[in-house]
C-alpha cells in the first residue's frame, strides 16, 4: 500500500513487498503491474516463497530474499538459491535448531523466532462463505473493504476452543494461522545458529503488542500467555 510504503521511507525503515505464496498464470500480469508500481516508490526489496514470484520480481529489478514457503531443509538448498539470484533465505521452521546451526550458509540466512506460523493456505476466501465478500470490488486482489479484510481478524475455532486467526492472502484467499505465537526470546540457543537475521512476525498484533514483543527479544524476556516452541526442539513427527 502506498500509505505504508511511505511510512516506512520516512522512518528510515526499508521497505519490503511480501510475494503471493500462488499466483496464478491469470494472476501474473496484474501483480506485475503491482511491482513495477511499487518499485517506481522506491521499494527494491521481495521476499518471494516461491520460484515463479522471484524470477518473476528479479527480472523487475528487485532484489529477492527466499521466504519459508521455498523449503530450506538443507545446505544444498541454500547454494541453489544462491546460484538463481537469490540475496539470502529463511530456514524452514520445520527444522530442529540443531539443524540450522549445522547448515553451510553460503547465503544470509533468517529464522522465524517470534509470531503465529502459517498452517494452510486455501483457493477460496473462508470468510466470502460466510459473509459473501465480492471479488470485484478492488479486483481480483483482496478486498480493500470486504469483511475478510476489515475489522477484527476472522477466526476458525476447533473443538478444542482454539482460536486460528484467518488472514487475507494475495488473490483473494485465506491464510491460517496457528492459535499459538511461536515465542523464543529467553531461549538463548537461536542466537548461536550463525543466523544473519531473526525475523518477528506480526500478524494480528496491534502496534502496541509489537513495540512490546520487539522489547522482549532486546531484553530476552520470558514469555506470557500462551506459546509455543514450535518444531525447533522437538521437530517433525
Amino acid at each position: 500500500h502506498p500509505v505504508v510504503v511511505e511510512r516506512c521511507q520516512k522512518a528510515g525503515v526499508e521497505p519490503a513487498v511480501l510475494l503471493p505464496r500462488i499466483c496464478w498464470d491469470r494472476e501474473r500480469d496484474t501483480l506485475a503491474d503491482q511491482l513495477a508500481a511499487l518499485k517506481e516508490r522506491g521499494v527494491n526489496v521481495a521476499l518471494a516463497g516461491t520460484l515463479g514470484v522471484a524470477q518473476q520480481a528479479m527480472e523487475l529489478g528487485f532484489t529477492v530474499w527466499g521466504d519459508y514457503g521455498l523449503g530450506v531443509y538443507n545446505s544444498q538448498s541454500l547454494k541453489e538459491l544462491k546460484r538463481l539470484g537469490f540475496a539470502g533465505a529463511a530456514a524452514s521452521f520445520e527444522l530442529k535448531l540443531a539443524q540450522i546451526r549445522d547448515l553451510s550458509k553460503c547465503l544470509d540466512t533468517e529464522l522465524i523466532t517470534y509470531g503465529r506460523l502459517p498452517l494452510m493456505i486455501t483457493e477460496n476466501c473462508l470468510v466470502q462463505n460466510e459473509t459473501g465478500c465480492r471479488l470485484d470490488r478492488q479486483g481480483p486482489c483482496v478486498p480493500e473493504d470486504g469483511p475478510c479484510r476489515c475489522g477484527q481478524p476472522n477466526v476458525l475455532v476447533d473443538r478444542t476452543g482454539a482460536a486460528f486467526p484467518l488472514l487475507p492472502a494475495y488473490g483473494h484467499r485465506t491464510e491460517i494461522q496457528n492459535s499459538k505465537p511461536l515465542y523464543l526470546a529467553d531461549r538463548p540457543e537461536h542466537r548461536r545458529l550463525g543466523l544473519a537475521y531473526a525475523r518477528l512476525r506480526f500478524t494480528t498484533e496491534t502496534a502496541e503488542e509489537c513495540v512490546s514483543v520487539v522489547q522482549n527479544y532486546l531484553d530476552a524476556a520470558p514469555a506470557a500467555g500462551d506459546f509455543t516452541r514450535g518444531l525447533y526442539e522437538r521437530g517433525v513427527e
